[in-house]
């Protein structure tokens, strides 16, 4: 939840809800997580009806390496923050159910 992420974790939370409102104009859409990683690591910059800026993947990186975390989203805990060595599992095993 985010009440439970500590100020870089929020901001990052923050800034992938931002991103999947400009894509979608929902607040975390399904598969947010997965797809931003994807682009964050190479893939099209196409998000939805936004193109994601340079600026943009340099801040979601930025924060990601700060935290040393990425923010997962269930409908349980809502917005959680996952290490990123457990995150890049759950990516490996996962990322095929999530495509934009």
């Amino acid at each position: 939840m985010l009440q439970d992420l500590k100020n870089d974790q929020l901001a990052l939370a923050e800034l992938m809800s931002q991103l999947s409102e400009k894509g979608f104009c929902a607040g975390w859409m399904n598969g947010l997580e997965f797809d931003l990683w994807r682009i964050l690591n190479g893939s099209n910059r196409k998000y939805g009806h936004h193109a994601i800026t340079q600026e943009e993947l340099d801040q979601l990186q930025f924060l990601s390496d700060k935290c040393g975390c990425w923010i997962v989203f269930d409908d349980v805990n809502e917005e959680t923050a996952i290490d990123l060595e457990t995150w890049k599992k759950m990516f490996l095993n996962n990322s095929s159910f999530h495509n934009f």
